[in-house]
């Protein structure tokens, strides 16, 4: 079997994603990055259109964000494994850190 892995990294977005109901008003900067491992053909074009439009949605958690991503990479295009990586890089607390964020993998069962 041969797969390729297709990714972007370090993608800026503005989400409105947050506990903090001004995270989800005024929205919070993020970097996003995805690893698509596919044996089939993904155009990183269409990859990059697709975490634009989910990111210009509204959610609570990082994680939901995520989810709802994974699930439209599935959909469209059947991959073998999926890493999300989410990042808050303003975030709404006095911080002794660069940056927050969560990372999802997942991998299709055998």
């Amino acid at each position: 079997m041969k797969v390729r892995s297709v990714f972007i990294e370090g993608m800026k977005v503005h989400m409105r994603c947050g506990v903090y109901k001004e995270e989800r008003e005024l929205g919070v900067q993020a970097e996003v990055s995805v690893r698509v491992v596919s044996e089939g053909f993904v155009d990183y074009q269409e990859l990059y259109n697709l975490i634009k439009r989910v990111a210009s949605g509204t959610f609570i958690y990082i994680e939901e964000f995520q989810d709802t991503l994974l699930e439209e990479i599935i959909n469209k295009w059947n991959p073998v494994e999926v890493i999300i990586r989410t990042i808050k890089v303003s975030v709404p607390f006095q911080h002794s850190f660069e940056r927050a964020g969560v990372e999802l993998r997942w991998q299709r069962e055998r």
